[in-house]
C-alpha cells in the first residue's frame, strides 16, 4: 500500500509513558485519515524493556496494520534509520516514544508540505517543554528573520521531530554518535547541519505543536551535556565548501 506519510516512533524504556504517547499519535493519525490522507505507523522497539514493550504491543488503540520492529541497535539515530527502511510513505515524520503532539499535527504537516517544492524539511512551529522544567519556544523558519547559518555552530534551533520526503532520509541518514566512547553527540543537531549543508531549507509547519517531555533521568541530550560531548565535524562549517 502507498501512504502519504510514514510516522517513525522510537521506543526504549519509556514504560507507562508509552501509552499516552501512542494515544496522542494515534489520535493525530485518525484526524489526518479523516481528511483523506493515508498514514503508516512504524514503532521501533530499540532494546525496549519488557514494560515498554508490553504497553506498546497491547495498546488498545492499535488496529493491527502498524509495523512493529524489534531492534537492538542501541542508538536513537540508528533506530530512526531502521524505521525509515520500513517506510512506504511519500513523507516520513520522526517522533520519540515519550512525547505528545497536537491532534492535527500530521494533517497540517502534510498540507504544508504539499504547498512547497524543492528541497525542504518541516518542523513543528511551537515546542512546549514539560517535566523536569516547563517552557515553550517558537522554532525558527530558515526563510525568516531570526535564522543565522553561523548560529548552528553554537545551538540546535530545532528538536529531533522532523518531517521530510522519504528520499531525504535515504540521502542523509542519521549518524550514530555514541558520546560515551567517542565524545561526539547530538545526532539530530548533526543531521540538521548536514541537511542544511546539502541545500535543504528547514521550514515551519504553521499551527503545529510538539510537547517535549524533559526527563529527570535517562535523557540522551542531558547525558551528552554531562559528558561535554561535541557535535561531529559537519561540512556545513567547511570554509572552502561554504564559499
Amino acid at each position: 500500500m502507498k501512504y502519504d506519510l510514514s510516522v517513525v516512533v522510537t521506543f526504549h524504556r519509556e514504560g507507562i509513558l508509552a501509552h499516552a504517547t501512542l494515544r496522542s499519535y494515534i489520535l493525530s493519525r485518525a484526524r489526518a485519515e479523516a481528511s483523506g490522507f493515508k498514514v503508516q505507523l512504524i514503532l521501533v522497539m530499540d532494546n525496549a524493556d519488557a514494560e515498554t514493550t508490553g504497553f506498546v504491543r497491547s495498546h488498545p488503540d492499535l488496529r493491527g496494520d502498524e509495523v512493529v520492529i524489534d531492534a537492538s541497535v542501541g542508538d536513537s539515530a540508528l533506530a530512526r534509520n531502521e524505521g525509515v527502511l520500513h517506510s512506504l510513505g511519500s513523507f516520513v515524520c520522526t517522533l520519540d516514544g515519550d512525547d505528545l503532539i497536537n491532534r492535527d499535527y500530521f494533517q497540517r504537516h502534510i498540507e504544508c508540505a504539499r504547498q512547497h517544492s524543492g528541497k525542504f524539511i518541516l518542523h513543528p512551529e511551537l515546542v512546549v517543554s514539560f517535566g523536569m522544567y516547563n517552557a515553550f519556544n517558537w522554532q525558527i523558519d530558515q526563510r525568516g528573520p531570526y535564522y543565522s547559518r553561523e548560529s548552528l555552530l553554537l545551538i540546535n534551533p530545532w528538536i529531533s521531530a522532523v518531517f521530510a520526503r522519504r528520499e531525504v532520509f535515504a540521502e542523509i541518514p542519521y549518524t550514530a554518535c555514541y558520546p560515551g566512547s567517542t565524545g561526539f553527540g547530538y545526532e539530530d543537531w548533526y543531521w540538521n547541519c548536514e541537511t542544511t549543508a546539502a541545500g535543504y531549507e528547514h521550514l515551519i509547519a504553521p499551527a503545529t505543536a510538539y510537547y517535549y517531555r524533559r526527563k529527570f533521568s535517562g535523557s540522551v541530550n542531558e547525558a551528552s551535556k554531562a559528558l561535554q560531548a561535541v557535535m561531529p565535524p559537519s561540512r556545513l562549517f567547511d570554509f572552502q565548501e561554504a564559499k
